[in-house]
């Protein structure tokens, strides 16, 4: 018997879809869904696009970038990866994602454990919603920091738009 012989099969057809800091994320599979083992998200950046320098507290982040390129900062290793590159991001470690190409980035997201997906459910717009045309305010930014602290999630820089 394995840990996810009790968990009940899953097939996800309408998944939800948000927008977080510009970024269009359709929630694949949530920690729910999976008993808290991982949450699976498609994310699409636009190009400028930049998650600010953060740290996950709570899970690791593995992505595997579909279409277009990224710049991934992990620590202090910074590589541009393209279509069909994947990288591990250990919780506890700096990192940040920011598409620097001309192209819209599109890849599949996993955290492990779950949990991220419920972060980007509260801190995100749902993607039908109106977008705000300007850039955070700084008390948008204090708020997002500290709904973020509440998901052990630390901000270290704000996004640059």
């Amino acid at each position: 018997m394995n840990a996810f012989s009790s968990l009940p099969a899953v097939f996800e057809t309408a998944a939800p879809s948000y927008v977080f800091l510009g970024v269009h994320m359709r929630v694949l599979l949530t920690a729910q869904q999976t008993g808290g083992q991982f949450s699976l998200i498609e994310g699409t950046m636009p190009p400028g696009g930049d998650g600010g320098l953060h740290v996950h507290e709570r899970e690791d982040e593995s992505m595997t970038i579909l279409e277009g390129e990224l710049e991934v900062t992990i620590g202090k290793d910074v590589r541009i990866l393209k279509a069909g590159a994947s990288y591990f991001a250990p919780r506890g470690v700096p990192q940040r994602l920011r598409n620097r190409g001309e192209v819209p980035m599109r890849g599949i997201l996993v955290t492990t454990p779950g949990g991220f997906d419920t972060f980007i459910a509260r801190a995100g717009l749902p993607a039908d919603a109106p977008m705000p045309a300007a850039p955070l305010t700084h008390e948008q930014i204090m708020q997002l920091a500290r709904l973020a602290s509440e998901h052990g999630i630390r901000i270290l820089e704000a996004p640059a738009f």
